[in-house]
């Protein structure tokens, strides 16, 4: 329109300069036209950008075009007039210019008034909408506890609305916000993106921008935005225009961020973000008080204690937990609303109904019945509270039966202190004597009144020097247990005796209160030790008749069999492979009882004694390997050559657990997987097979000597000669559950000095 204006005076300012005065028309036609168009433009631009919609803009220009055409219809009346009676009062040109500036003036202003209103109007209605859109979102939020359908319920709430076309709500995962519930235009949208949290392009969308900063983000133009340059393609296919996310936050924590989309540009302004706002703050703080009565709801119904509220007046129950509702063997539906005695032996003479203020708390025993008749004893703890309107109890309910056994388990104990063989004393933190059991008597000579409120010195021999004596107390005192076999103590007539004694610190509340000391006599034992040191050189000699010669003999026995295969008949061949079968346990017998003997004959490591893993692990699982044709035997990764605390015997250990992992797996392919992990200061053999695994009843008896395993033909002394050679190493061995089934033996060596 303000260039149509420019040329109608560029026009008349020619005419009129052609007639008489053509600077003064130039001048008075030309340039205010110009001027007024430059300054129409202006103004157009100014109203686009900054305050009409787009959707508006037309009816301002249609409002310029009216009122220029009725200026140029009132100069054209004028100047027809003029013409009509020859009164030339004002130029025909100056009055054509004026009117149609003046009509367009006019015409601008009331358009843009006119606009405005139309604007607010629309503005007002939209407000109304949203207006509306929080309520409903209100009452989601009241009538909804789960999260999931609090969130999708105000997606679609959102999405129904005239103002908005989507609305989505994502929880931060992993840096990425990941999707929970979305309603509305959406045809794959959410699958089509990524949105980040740490700075990056993928981040600096409104949604990334509030889950980073908490504080909500506005795009009021999504098609010429930069930062939505990510998401646009996918964005404008589907009609979005500009968006808002607003974070979900309550109190420091972080639950997601709401984001919303709408189909028209700078569809978020001060007071429809500020409303937005106040939804997500109620969103976040309906999902946290959610989380919480969830969280509280999870803690009461894991606890192994009964929780029960019931009515003070009715004695109707109210509520219980899980725990509750699975001892007692009740469905929820049958025991909500019930009376106590359904479950209480006897609730009156019990004193459920006793009366106490809010804030006291009373506790008293009771029986439970459960559905099935089984009864049990319990401690009740029990507070007055208000439920739901009326006066009730809540009630902890403890099992107390293993309580009661403990009871009577501790009088049995000290049943057991008084009957025992082993010398038993107990003294204070000072060393002061306040119990001895009658085998102390027996084997000091001292009663039990002439040693109560004396100290242990007097068993002193006096072979010991003040700094043994310091080390004891410090130990003890440190709350640890000292122990000492050999020690050398006095009886009351003067005469020594071997003990193996152990002093232990009794810890109450992490506070030493008492110590207690056994004393096993082992004056036998040393006599018996110096015997047996004497049959040492007779073992080792039986060692090498075990290991070589009848291993040497039953090689040939087997070498014989395996010759006769061809000159047996169909008859013999069965018992030939019986033959066989049994040399071949001969053999391995020989071997496992030679390692153990072997074993049993060396000393303690020291841990001087070191040597690499690689050698025999990998030998063990080859001669596996070659022994089982049709089993999957592997080493998974590298085998750490950091030598170990061990020697060449380490190989046994290897061997037996495989041999024991063959033996036990039934699968149509027996799978064994060995692997080898290592840390700062030991390294880790694992051991994995697919077998039916070892229940854990069981893992602390199968290492015994003669424990043969689960339906084990062997003769049980494999994996006792593990554990003794683990033991013997410094080390341990452990056993687990493999995935999804099968065992796995766990054996930690230390790393050599």
């Amino acid at each position: 329109m303000p260039a149509i204006l420019g040329v109608v005076a560029l026009l008349v300012g020619w005419e009129h300069a052609q007639d008489s005065e053509p600077l003064v028309g130039l001048l008075l036609g030309v340039f205010p036209m110009v001027l007024v168009g430059v300054g129409l433009v202006f103004a157009g631009t100014y109203f686009y950008r900054s305050t009409l919609p787009t959707t508006n803009v037309w009816k301002l220009d249609a409002w310029v075009v009216a009122g220029a055409l009725v200026g140029a219809a009132i100069g054209g009346l004028f100047v027809s007039y003029q013409q009509t009676h020859g009164n030339t009062t004002v130029h025909a040109n100056y009055l054509m210019v004026n009117t149609v500036l003046g009509g367009a003036g006019i015409s601008t202003a009331l358009g843009y008034a006119t606009v405005l209103r139309a604007v607010e109007s629309e503005r007002l209605e939209t407000t109304g909408e949203i207006l509306d859109t929080v309520r409903e979102i209100n009452r989601q939020i009241a009538t909804t506890d789960d999260r999931e359908t609090l969130e999708q319920a105000v997606c679609e709430t959102l999405a129904e609305a005239d103002p908005y076309v989507f609305a989505w709500v994502g929880s931060v995962e992993d840096d990425e916000l990941v999707p929970r519930a979305s309603a509305g235009v959406e045809d794959g949208y959410l699958d089509s993106i990524t949105i980040t949290i740490s700075d990056g392009a993928t981040s600096r969308g409104p949604a990334g921008t509030a889950a980073r900063t908490h504080e909500s983000a506005v795009m009021q133009d999504i098609h010429e935005d930069p930062t939505f340059e990510p998401w646009r393609d996918a964005a404008r296919e589907r009609g979005y225009q500009s968006s808002m996310a607003v974070p979900l936050v309550d109190h420091g924590t972080r639950y997601g961020v709401l984001s919303i989309y709408a189909d028209r540009k700078h569809a978020f302004d001060g007071r429809e973000r500020a409303v937005l706002e106040e939804v997500g703050d109620t969103l976040a703080n309906s999902i946290a008080a959610s989380e919480t009565r969830h969280r509280e709801a999870r803690l009461l119904n894991s606890m192994d204690d009964i929780v029960v509220v019931y009515s003070l007046e009715r004695g109707e129950i109210l509520g219980a937990n899980t725990t509750g509702f699975g001892r007692l063997e009740y469905d929820e539906s049958v025991l909500l609303g019930a009376h106590l005695s359904s479950f209480v032996v006897d609730p009156d003479e019990d004193n459920w109904f006793h009366d106490v203020e809010s804030s006291d708390r009373f506790v008293f025993e009771s029986t439970f019945e459960t559905a099935s008749g089984e009864t049990f004893p319990v401690e009740v703890s029990a507070v007055s509270i208000q439920y739901e309107g009326e006066r009730a109890m809540l009630t902890l309910a403890r099992d107390i039966t293993s309580r009661r056994e403990h009871v009577r388990t501790l009088q049995t104990y000290r049943e057991a202190i008084e009957h025992a063989g082993h010398a038993i004393y107990i003294t204070d933190t000072d060393g002061i004597i306040e119990y001895v059991n009658p085998a102390f008597e027996e084997q000091t000579g001292y009663t039990e009144q002439e040693v109560v409120g004396e100290t242990p010195s007097l068993l002193q021999s006096g072979r010991y020097d003040e700094e043994f004596y310091e080390n004891l107390w410090g130990t003890i005192l440190n709350g640890e247990q000292w122990h000492y076999e050999g020690m050398v103590d006095a009886r009351k007539d003067g005469s020594e005796f071997y003990v193996d004694q152990t002093i232990a610190p009794i810890v109450v509340d992490d506070e030493v209160v008492r110590f207690v000391a056994i004393n096993r006599d082992i004056t036998d034992l040393k006599e018996y030790q110096r015997t047996l040191e004497d049959r040492n050189e007779q073992l080792e000699l039986l060692n090498e008749i075990v290991r070589h010669d009848i291993r040497n003999d039953m090689q040939i026995v087997l070498g014989m069999s395996q010759l006769l295969e061809d000159h047996v008949d169909e008859d013999g061949r069965g018992r030939l492979a019986s033959i066989t079968e049994k040399s071949d346990h001969v053999v391995e017998l020989t071997q496992t009882i030679g390692e153990l003997m072997a074993t049993l004959l060396t000393d303690e490591t020291d841990g001087t004694t070191a040597i690499s893993l690689s050698q025999p692990l990998n030998a063990a699982v080859d001669e596996l390997a070659h022994a089982n044709p049709g089993a999957e035997i592997r080493i998974e990764g590298k085998i750490p050559s950091t030598p170990v605390c061990a020697d060449e015997m380490v190989e046994s250990v290897f061997r037996n657990i495989l041999n024991n992992a063959i033996q036990h797996t039934h699968a149509d392919v027996p799978e064994v997987v060995v692997s080898a992990t290592e840390s700062d200061d030991d390294v880790t053999v694992r051991i994995a097979d697919n077998g039916p695994g070892i229940p854990e009843s069981q893992r602390d008896d199968i290492f015994g000597k003669g424990e043969r395993g689960l339906e084990s033909s062997g003769t049980g002394l494999g994996l006792y000669l593990v554990q003794t050679l683990v033991d013997h190493y410094g080390g341990s061995v452990t056993i687990g559950d493999n995935d999804p089934s099968g065992a796995v033996f766990e054996i930690r060596l230390e790393k050599a000095a």
